[in-house]
């Protein structure tokens, strides 16, 4: 399989080397006319030489030989198709033709298209705008292309993965191969009732099944969908969370009594934090001298997402003084949250503005009184400063009656499911 092209070029001391033949040679003075013509060929072999250096070849005549091209920062469908030797025209016709499925302007870092080109240029083209389906361009015997929606038949294959965790869960699930983008779901579901700083030991466990999604032609992984169940063992205490979507709601992760682990407040509204200052009474690192320390300061590199801790409504966002880009929302119950020192604040950020809980309301900086980049995160309540991570936080949704019931049969499936896979024992799918 073709990943690159070849590009020849003739070095310019061809034609220093032709003429110095033809002067420096015994007797050039009478056949001076003789040199000159050596020169003139010479330049003429440089130049062509040039040229093609100038215009890339395709390198893949052979509609057997696929073309393999990675998207990197700053390339567009038009810059890779000429890249590899295609003419503007035909390149513009294809995108046109490909514009019926799928937006070019779609087009992502990372993504891979895989590009068969013979004698006449583009033969074929396929891509993965989303796992469930490719997109192919392909050239018809006129010369005109089309292009089609192909659906992959995808199958959900359970994967479990373990391990022990020795200095923080994150190091220890990348190690154990867990996808990122798992973890990240799996770190949000837990962070509600557990402090990744304090609580988790050296010697702590964790687990996780989620599924796969697996084509069923070719057996490739696709990519990664639901998680089922997740367990922390923390000090000897399991904790375990099943994710389950009730009639007529959102999903969600629930203990096995059927309480929904989402509460009313985050306790880390950002991902991978340490905490780098506590709440309390501290020495200034700039001001120079002791006072209260109404929050908690969050040490993560500049430009991480902040997330609102709770669904709310705007109060404030905008310049504070000391605090920098500072958001401050409005939650239920006389809670009320803020965040400093942001590098910027996410656009449509004003007074009155309903957010989500999770919903992104800035970045990470070090604006205002800051000595490196950290979210400062302030937990009010009733406009009084309280510590976020002692605050007890309202409970979430109880499951209970049919909706229980129907939660217990399927944690009673997933447990099944993930023993099976433990002992390697096949369980039927319901």
């Amino acid at each position: 399989m073709i990943t690159h092209t070849r590009r020849s070029a003739l070095s310019l001391t061809i034609l220093g080397s032709f003429v110095l033949l033809a002067v420096f040679n015994p007797g050039a003075g009478a056949h001076l006319p003789r040199a000159i013509d050596l020169a003139n060929n010479a330049a003429d072999l440089v130049a062509t030489a040039t040229e093609a250096a100038q215009s890339p070849q395709v390198v893949s005549p052979n509609i057997d030989a696929p073309l393999i091209v990675t998207v990197e920062s700053g390339d567009t469908l038009m810059s890779l198709l000429q890249q590899q030797g295609i003419g503007a025209g035909q390149a513009q016709n294809a995108i046109d033709a490909l514009k019926r499925q799928w937006d070019p302007r779609e087009l992502r870092i990372g993504q891979e298209l895989l590009m068969r080109l013979d004698q006449s240029g583009i033969k074929e083209i396929r891509l993965s705008p989303a796992i469930d389906h490719e997109v192919v361009l392909a050239r018809g015997e006129n010369g005109s292309f089309g292009a089609s929606a192909e659906a992959r038949n995808l199958i959900h294959v359970p994967v479990r993965v373990a391990g022990t965790i020795h200095s923080s869960l994150f190091e220890a699930a990348t190690a154990a191969g867990l996808p990122q983008s798992v973890l990240s779901d799996v770190i949000h579901a837990f962070s509600y009732d557990v402090d990744f700083q304090r609580e988790v030991q050296p010697g702590d466990q964790f687990e996780v099944m989620f599924d796969q999604m697996v084509e069923d032609k070719s057996g490739k992984v696709m990519g990664t969908g639901n998680i089922a169940v997740a367990s922390l063992i923390l000090s000897g205490k399991p904790i375990t969370l099943y994710r389950y979507a009730p009639a007529g709601g959102l999903p969600d992760f629930y203990t096995p009594t059927g309480s929904s682990v989402k509460k009313a407040l985050l306790r880390t509204p950002v991902d991978g934090a340490r905490i780098s200052s506590s709440f309390g009474q501290r020495h200034h690192p700039i001001l120079g001298y002791t006072r209260m320390h109404q929050g908690v300061d969050f040490a993560v590199p500049s430009g991480t997402p902040i997330y609102a801790s709770g669904d709310a409504t705007v109060a404030s966002a905008g310049w504070s003084n000391g605090y920098g880009n500072m958001v401050v929302l409005r939650h239920q119950g006389g809670y009320s949250t803020a965040y400093g020192h942001m590098s910027r604040i996410a656009s449509g950020m004003k007074p009155g503005t309903h957010v989500r809980q999770g919903a992104v309301i800035g970045f990470v900086g070090m604006t205002g009184l800051a000595t490196g980049p950290h979210l400062h995160y302030e937990v009010r309540i009733n406009d009084k400063p309280t510590n976020p991570l002692s605050v007890h936080m309202p409970p979430g949704q109880k499951l209970e009656g049919r909706e229980f019931t129907l939660f217990q049969k399927q944690q009673q499936s997933v447990d099944q499911r993930l023993a099976s896979i433990r002992t390697n024992k096949p369980v039927a799918s319901n």
